[in-house]
């Protein structure tokens, strides 16, 4: 096929983030309105606006594949759906600026997948949630744990327990998504997706598979739990176009005809998003699903690196006994473990004809494709302290796992480009809040989304936190398409441009590169998609809905820890943990729980009741340096911390900013002093009666404080000692 000078294709990768999923999917929700808008401008649909089509950009800029993993598997896969449906309605806020109708989101299935439906407590008492128990007491109507080629396992007495929390819930998720009554006509599909659009969607396969590479000596055997699943999608778009690398690859081909109710080919529907189901498994929190795959779609898998590429001798050697007794399955996990971003599928998927082996043209004069990567957690990852984790076993064990899959993850070869302004095949995607401190001057947030807390679970405390990413999403969109999304005057794209083009109106409000070059929007904002995106207030619960969690979080733990035990341990000796653990276990989980859930809310400003407004103005500490130290002294982790302490883990993680001032130790204790004075405040600090061995002094939250009993033992030297922070940290 003949390269156009007037296309540039676009590759979509969503990284894996859990609750922050909702980010994402505000991302993708903009882009595809700005896509739409444009394709209406090129129609003639806003002449009354004074838009001449023959006067704006000719160019077409076409998404031809979208790679996910977990989270971003899942928006990839009901993304594809939404724009399949044709019941999808923009929806405007309830209460629209003056003569404005202001888009609240495009996609609906987008926004119920993400913002309405998953929550740990549901906002409606019929609604289900992941706190519920249908995935433990056999009322769930649809099971989408494994595709339809697996055999149903035998009637068990009771379910058996998969996770912690209810992922029956993603189940009822994933059967809404694709109820579709009608799909766009022919004449009605999106011109700016590919007639065969490829989704890759990364998966942990906890089977294995097994490889071979022959060696003079003899045969070098591997096995890879590093799975993905390659769909391609038609009746979705009309865009003309290919790729050597996806067309050429295994895939499973699947119309967007059959997505309709009724039709002979609709489970095929329901096996796409198992498998997104299964690319978004976080161990032990959510349900593995069990994958159905053919042995032919490893047989020509081709590998995204460029020197493995056209090799044809490195095939999985599964046994005879697998080959003869189809169907191949195997339980997958989060496909974020291995990798959760694939942003090499995107990148292979691009590259031009016989090419393969070659980098995509980068530099900015010539670019006319690239990979824009949606990442929602860019915030800074600590390291662990000095003398973490100790030299034990348990400790070795417990850090062994998430070591490696940092590791896994770990792709510098992929990713450093995407930072240089003079390469423009590569972008990212990423939270980005600022935040007023006084009338012309701002600052960045330290913390972007609300969905971040708790890892990534923490979106799913409130909708509020998650309706607040998906904005912010379609915000940075916005905004990136307006900046960072652009190309200079040289690039044949630009100078395609019909010769009526005002090119001042298509100018990047801010040049990547090269200061006092024009740069001109790869994707110019028409219609509804130029009104701006306004930045939603900052979400925070009520203490009420708080509690309410914790009482939900305990009826979890009772029925799950009821059945755990029935489920492994019989005869008498199950009866009589069943007895005692409430007494034992109960109360001591639903403290770590409350508390580790509330250090990161009153670290994030995402909690009422915590305002600071009473504290002394001369403490000397930024607000968010404040509520750090604050939400310290209610880590489980500790029950006692000290000043040196506090001060080592505030310092630890703080980003660089020429705005707040240094950290100190006689600060910290000015603030303890502070707060020790508020009386009635939920951050009333306590002063212990004791010092650490050093003679320093300790201190937790007044809410923390052991009560007198547990001061009179640790005064009196007999068992109970209090963990605190080491002496002079």
């Amino acid at each position: 096929m003949t390269e156009s000078p007037k296309e540039f294709h676009v590759g979509l990768t969503m990284s894996g983030a859990i609750s922050a999923g909702a980010y994402t999917a505000g991302v993708f929700d903009f882009l595809i309105q700005a896509l739409d808008e444009w394709e209406k401008a090129r129609r003639g649909e806003y002449r009354a606006l004074g838009i001449d089509p023959a006067a704006i950009p000719n160019h077409r800029v076409g998404i031809p594949v979208l790679s996910g993993a977990s989270a971003g598997a899942i928006t990839a896969a009901i993304g594809v759906v939404a724009l399949a449906d044709a019941g999808q309605a923009p929806k405007a806020f309830a209460a629209p600026a003056p003569g404005k109708q202001k888009i609240e989101y495009l996609l609906p299935k987008l926004y119920d997948t993400w913002v309405t439906r998953p929550a740990l407590v549901a906002d409606r008492q019929r609604d289900n949630d992941f706190l519920t128990s249908s995935d433990l007491d056999g009322s769930a109507k649809d099971d989408f744990s494994r595709t339809s080629e697996i055999p149903a396992p035998a009637a068990a007495e009771s379910p058996p327990v998969v996770s912690l929390l209810n992922a029956r819930l993603l189940d009822e998720i994933a059967a809404a998504a694709i109820d579709v009554e009608k799909v766009h006509e022919a004449n009605d599909l999106r011109p700016y997706i590919s007639k065969n659009l490829h989704v890759y969607m990364t998966l942990s396969n906890l089977r294995g598979v097994p490889y071979e590479v022959p060696f003079d000596g003899g045969p070098y055997h591997m096995i890879s739990h590093g799975d993905r699943v390659h769909y391609a999608v038609t009746g979705i778009g009309n865009w003309e176009t290919s790729s050597e690398f996806a067309d050429g690859d295994p895939q499973r081909a699947i119309a967007a005809e059959s997505l309709v109710d009724g039709h002979p080919k609709k489970p095929q529907w329901k096996d796409f998003s198992i498998c997104a189901l299964a690319s978004s498994a976080f161990p032990v929190g959510l349900a593995p699903r069990d994958i159905g795959a053919r042995i032919e779609e490893y047989d020509g898998r081709r590998f995204p690196i460029e020197n493995l590429v056209d090799r044809t001798d490195i095939k999985p050697s599964f046994l005879k006994s697998v080959i003869d007794a189809p169907p191949w399955w195997f339980t997958t996990a989060d496909g974020g473990i291995i990798d959760n971003d694939p942003f090499e599928y995107a990148r292979f998927t691009l590259k031009e004809a016989g090419k393969l082996k070659e980098p995509i043209e980068a530099t900015l004069g010539a670019v006319k494709r690239a990979v824009i990567m949606i990442s929602p957690f860019p915030e800074l990852k600590p390291i662990q302290p000095a003398g973490k984790p100790a030299s034990d076993i348990a400790s070795i064990v417990a850090a062994l796992l998430p070591s490696l899959i940092d590791q896994a993850r770990f792709k510098p070869s992929e990713l450093a480009l995407a930072a240089d302004p003079h390469y423009g095949s590569r972008y990212l995607i990423g939270p980005s809040r600022t935040i007023e401190l006084r009338p012309g001057v701002e600052k960045e947030a330290r913390y972007a989304i609300a969905c971040g807390l708790l890892s990534g679970f923490g979106g799913f405390v409130a909708l509020p936190f998650r309706a607040h990413d998906f904005q912010l999403g379609r915000r940075n969109c916005q905004r990136f398409l307006q900046g960072t999304f652009a190309l200079p005057a040289d690039n044949p794209i630009i100078r395609n441009w019909p010769p009526n083009v005002d090119l001042a109106r298509f100018k990047a409000k801010e040049s990547p590169s090269d200061k006092g070059k024009p740069f001109y929007s790869i994707l110019p904002l028409f219609g509804s998609a130029a009104d701006e995106v306004v930045l939603p207030e900052w979400p925070q619960i009520t203490k009420p809905q708080f509690d309410h969690l914790l009482e939900r979080i305990g009826g979890r733990f009772d029925k799950v820890a009821r059945v755990l035990v029935a489920q492994n341990v019989k005869g008498l000796l199950g009866r009589l943990i069943r007895l005692v653990l409430p007494n034992l276990v109960r109360a001591k989980f639903i403290n770590f729980v409350k508390f580790t859930i509330l250090t990161d809310l009153v670290r994030r400003n995402q909690i009422q009741g915590w305002e600071l407004g009473n504290l002394p103005d001369d403490i000397g500490l930024d607000e968010d340096d404040i509520r750090f130290i604050l939400a310290e002294l209610a880590t489980p982790a500790y029950d006692q911390r000290n000043v040196a302490g506090l001060l080592k883990a505030a310092t630890a993680v703080r980003p660089a900013s020429p705005q707040a001032p240094d950290i100190t130790a006689d600060k910290i204790a000015r603030l303890l002093e502070a707060c020790k004075a508020a009386t009635g405040k939920d951050y009333q600090v306590w002063q212990a009666p004791w010092n650490d061995k050093n003679g320093g002094a300790l201190f937790t939250l007044a809410s923390r404080a052991p009560n007198a009993a547990e001061q009179l033992v640790v005064r009196s030297g007999l068992a109970f000692r209090p963990t605190v922070d080491p002496p002079g940290m």
